[in-house]
C-alpha cells in the first residue's frame, strides 16, 4: 500500500520492494531526493536516483509500500 503523500518527510524512512529502505534527504519542487540501503543487511547508505533525475514525490508515495519511522 502506497504512503500518503503527507507522511513524506525530510528525515523519514520507509521501505520500497525488495527489502529496500529509502531515507528522505531533501523534498524541492515536488521532487524526492532520497538514498537507499538493504533492509536486511543494513548497509550504507547511497543515492537512491541521480542528482539530475530526483523521483516526484507522488511517484516515491507510490512506490513506498510503509513507513519504518519519521522526524519528530
Amino acid at each position: 500500500m502506497p504512503v500518503p503523500l503527507s507522511d513524506v518527510r525530510v528525515g523519514g524512512i520507509y521501505s520500497a520492494g525488495n527489502n529496500q529502505h529509502r531515507k528522505v534527504v531533501k523534498i524541492k519542487d515536488g521532487s524526492v531526493y532520497w538514498d537507499s540501503r538493504g533492509g536486511n543487511v543494513l548497509n550504507d547508505w547511497s543515492p537512491g536516483h541521480t542528482l539530475a533525475r530526483p523521483t516526484p514525490l507522488d511517484k516515491f508515495a507510490r512506490d513506498c509500500t510503509g513507513i519504518i519511522s519519521l522526524p519528530s
